[in-house]
């Protein structure tokens, strides 16, 4: 929801395409700065809790759109900066969720959770834009990322009951 609702929060606020790159990039730029520092630091600490305050922070962050545009504090800037809490987020937590998956299945049944969980992540790639944009169309941009910011903390409280076994480092 978020990748649709974000840049489509910065075109109703009239931004030009050199904004909506900048955009882009504020999302993509962490990957490239936290990456290789992520996984060293990930070795060392129990990858759940990451997942979870991974989900919770980006809830809270995209949470802040909808109420900035309530307000009508908006700003591109703004729009960066939550850009880059998600891509920094997402590199952080995204990776702790690859690790966790393979902490909470069984040695012999990893390839197939692989699998299902790469058909689970296509199915949403393909089914997900269209809902985003069935959301936005109905209820505006900015608030179809608090839909969004809802479903991250259901998420992330379903998660704090996954039973794993992991030790720190």
């Amino acid at each position: 929801m978020t990748l649709l609702a974000l840049p489509l929060t910065a075109v109703l606020m009239h931004a030009a395409p050199t904004q909506m790159g900048l955009l882009t990039a504020a999302e993509i730029v962490p990957f490239v700065i936290f990456s290789l520092p992520t996984g060293v630091w990930l070795d060392r600490v129990r990858k759940l809790p990451v997942y979870v305050v991974g989900e919770i922070s980006i809830s809270f962050t995209v949470a802040t759109v909808p109420v900035a545009w309530w307000f009508g504090w908006l700003s591109m800037h703004w729009l960066y900066f939550v850009g880059f809490v998600i891509g920094a987020v997402n590199t952080t937590a995204g990776s702790a969720a690859q690790i966790v998956l393979t902490q909470i299945v069984p040695r012999d049944r990893l390839v197939e959770a692989h699998a299902k969980n790469a058909l689970a992540t296509s199915a949403a790639e393909v089914t997900g834009p269209g809902a985003a944009g069935a959301l936005v169309k109905l209820t505006g941009a900015p608030f179809a990322l608090l839909a969004d910011a809802l479903l991250l903390l259901v998420s992330a409280s379903i998660l704090r009951g996954v039973p794993v076994k992991e030790h720190a480092l």
